[in-house]
């Protein structure tokens, strides 16, 4: 059996517009039950990661900042283990039951005369 993996992806150092798509990249090459630790330098792109990921279909906790020194964001995403689906065999639909059929009514009779 494997055991899922905690990897990390710091996007510090990394120009602007590289960090979203190097995320999505590192996000769709987990495994299923693997998590990911980013850190990224604004509160913006960890949103921004966090709701890419969340559409995806990925567990995503809370972004917190880190207080170590310059003003981090660190976002962990987890790959949910996909659940096997038990097919059950196809019923057969109700039949609906007829209501019962009121009784005829009486025929009109003739005024005596």
């Amino acid at each position: 059996m494997l055991t899922a993996m905690k990897r990390f992806l710091q996007l510090l150092g990394e120009m602007s517009h590289y960090r979203l798509p190097q995320a999505k990249l590192a996000l769709q090459e987990l495994a299923a039950d693997d998590e990911l630790v980013i850190v990224v330098p604004e509160q913006s792109l960890a949103g921004e990661i966090q709701q890419w990921a969340t559409s995806q279909g990925f567990t995503v906790a809370a972004p917190k900042k880190i207080l170590d020194g310059l003003p981090r964001w660190q976002l962990s995403v987890k790959k949910a283990v996909p659940v096997p689906v038990e097919e059950k065999p196809a019923t057969a639909a109700p039949t609906p039951v007829a209501a019962p059929t009121p009784p005829p009514a009486p025929a009109p009779t003739s005024p005596a005369s």
